[in-house]
């Protein structure tokens, strides 16, 4: 099950750093997941400091 990260991101590029794939990148609003990359490895859920990645 992919990831998906809400309105509770910061921006603060941590996510983007510790993903395996690159499946996350800057959106309008905050960071976004790329469904057909993400591999559902829980690193981005683990390293977000406000808890904004999470299972979908």
């Amino acid at each position: 099950m992919p990831r998906t990260i809400d309105d509770d991101c910061i921006n603060c590029g941590r996510c983007v750093k510790i993903c395996p794939v690159h499946a996350i990148s800057k959106g309008e609003k905050h960071m976004e997941i790329d469904r057909d990359k993400c591999i559902d490895c829980y690193a981005c859920e683990i390293e977000c400091p406000t808890h904004a990645a999470y299972p979908e």
